[in-house]
Formats: C-alpha cells, sequence, structure tokens
C-alpha cells in the first residue's frame, strides 16, 4: 500500500517555564537540539518545580520523613541484605561463578517485584505501621529495585572485566606456545 510513518513534534510544557509550549521531537525530548539534554537541562529537571515540591530533592527529603523508621524496623532488614548482597558481590569480583549465581538470584528478585509489592500490600498491616506499597509499585522500586538494579550493573562491569582479562590470558597463552613451535621448526631446521 505504500503507507508511511512519520513521527510528529508533540506539545509539551517547558519544565522551567510551565506557560511556554515546547515542541518535542520524535524521540519525546524536550531539549533543543531533539537529543541527548544537557547538563543544564538536567540540572533544571532536579532543582526545578515537581508535582508536589519545589526540586528533586524536596521529593527525597519528603519520601525519608514520609518512613516511619523508628516503628518500621523490617526496613533496617532489608537494607542489611541489599549491603550483604553488595559485600558478597564485591568481594567475589574475581569469582564469576560466585557473582552470576548472585546476577541470577537479583534478577529473579527483580522479576517478582511486583508480585512482593501486591503480596506486601495486601498484608502490610502484620509487619508494618502505615501502606508504603501503592499500585505503581514505587516504594518497592526505591527500596528494592534500585539497590539491586545497581548491583547489577556492578555484576556486568565485573563480569565483562574478567571476559576482558580471560581473554588476554588465552591470547598470551597462544602467543608462547606460537613462539614455543617457532622454536622447535627452528631447531629441526638446523
Amino acid at each position: 500500500l505504500g503507507l508511511e510513518c512519520q513521527a510528529l513534534p508533540v506539545q509539551t510544557l517547558h519544565p522551567k517555564h510551565p506557560q511556554a509550549m515546547v515542541a518535542t521531537g520524535a524521540g519525546g525530548s524536550s531539549t533543543p537540539s531533539g537529543g541527548v539534554p544537557s547538563m543544564s537541562e538536567l540540572m533544571d529537571m532536579l532543582h526545578g518545580p515537581h508535582a508536589y515540591t519545589q526540586s528533586f530533592w524536596e521529593d527525597l527529603q519528603a519520601f525519608v520523613h514520609a518512613i516511619d523508621w523508628l516503628n518500621d524496623r523490617w526496613l533496617f532488614a532489608i537494607f542489611a541484605v541489599e549491603a550483604l548482597i553488595w559485600l558478597i558481590v564485591i568481594l567475589n569480583r574475581r569469582q564469576w561463578e560466585r557473582i552470576s549465581a548472585v546476577f541470577g538470584l537479583n534478577t529473579v528478585v527483580l522479576f517478582f517485584a511486583e508480585r512482593i509489592n501486591s503480596v506486601a500490600g495486601a498484608h502490610w498491616k502484620s509487619f508494618s505501621t502505615q501502606d508504603y506499597f501503592d499500585k505503581s509499585g514505587a516504594f518497592v522500586g526505591v527500596v528494592l529495585g534500585v539497590p539491586l538494579l545497581l548491583c547489577q550493573l556492578l555484576i556486568v562491569c565485573f563480569l565483562l572485566r574478567e571476559a576482558g582479562s580471560m581473554v588476554i590470558k588465552v591470547k598470551r597463552a597462544e602467543l608462547r606456545q606460537s613462539l614455543a613451535e617457532k622454536k622447535k621448526a627452528e631447531k629441526k631446521d638446523e
């Protein structure tokens, strides 16, 4: 039929000046160039007005102050387990088998994070003083998801480094073997 799809610009509010409409490109970016936001634009996003507060830092403070740290000690258990996972990964950074197992465990936990959120939301009265578990899973995403995803990134970095060092070892062994074979061949020729 010869139909072509073309992305049209979308009108959105500028983060710094809500009254000004800004045309965004096909990627949805509100940057002037339509590409990756600049550092000043990122700083505007972090320090500019938000839905309920004036900046990202106020959002973060509101999040921290909304938690009943004194009575909800189960949160410290979650943080302790996450710290233990990070410690295991860092101490075993040269053993790819172990950190791969931790990677798999983290993947399973992250895969079931939505289910964990819904089960915790249904039974929050048995272990918490308030319901942190909304439908969007923001709390579980911040408390459980972000630390585990950052740990996954660290594991990938360690695995890439380990793979690179293995390639170097193999290439060195191949070079040694080829040099030894050349020396043998030279001795036979003599």
